[in-house]
């Protein structure tokens, strides 16, 4: 059984509680039997829970989150996961080579499920921040310079557009999976747009299927 790799996963409880319910019972099929930690807004029962409180929604704040549940990790590696993203199994496989590198996993999509949008999955080709496995210690050294003087937590706006890319301060480098991770985009996110590759829109997806067929069954 691996021992390497702890999940963290944060959220700021701001999706529809019954989406996030079926979004953790997916992570925790897909990763079982890895520990997780969640870092929460409000009180959640998943892993070990951190609940920070109401902190306000921000790029500033899901950082600091994600930062705090890797200091609570007790592994070589951690990885991220949010309560919008189905991952696959492989994602959970993936042995990182150094722990240092920030390793990306590739493909992943979007999955437009917001009021008047077309149900359509289309890809972002330079992956997210959400789906990556990092060593414990350089992520956790990377936010910390990331967020060097801005205090604990940051204000729900868009002043967090200010804050360097964690991709821009660590190495980086990606790995691949059959089966891609999704990201729903819901009316409830922190952000009403998102990077993506809007030419390779598609409205089926080998595995998950139809994405109206989706966001029916999680949403």
């Amino acid at each position: 059984m691996r021992n390497d790799l702890t999940i963290v996963y944060y959220t700021s409880n701001r999706e529809k509680p019954r989406f996030e319910a079926k979004i953790r019972r997916s992570l925790r099929h897909a990763s079982r039997p890895l520990p997780i930690v969640s870092v929460s807004q409000k009180p959640i029962n998943f892993g070990k829970n951190i609940c920070v409180g109401n902190v306000g929604i921000s790029g500033q704040n899901a950082l600091r989150q994600f930062q705090i549940g890797a200091i609570e990790a007790k592994t070589k590696f951690v990885c991220t996961s949010e309560s919008d993203f189905l991952y696959p199994k492989e994602y959970f496989r993936f042995i990182p080579k150094r722990e240092d590198i920030l390793y990306r996993q590739m493909p992943m999509y979007v999955l437009f499920a917001q009021r008047g949008k077309a149900r359509v999955y289309c890809p972002k080709r330079r992956g997210s921040f959400a789906a990556m496995i990092v060593g414990r210690d350089a992520v956790i050294n990377g936010i910390e310079k990331i967020l060097d003087g801005f205090g604990m937590w940051g204000p729900a706006d868009e002043s967090d557009h200010k804050l360097p890319d964690l991709f821009r301060v660590m190495k980086r480098s990606s790995f691949t999976t059959s089966i891609p991770s999704v990201s729903f985009k819901t009316d409830d996110n922190m952000h009403r747009k998102t990077p993506h590759y809007a030419e390779g829109r598609t409205r089926y997806l080998p595995y998950y299927g139809y994405g109206t067929d989706l966001v029916r069954r999680y949403l």
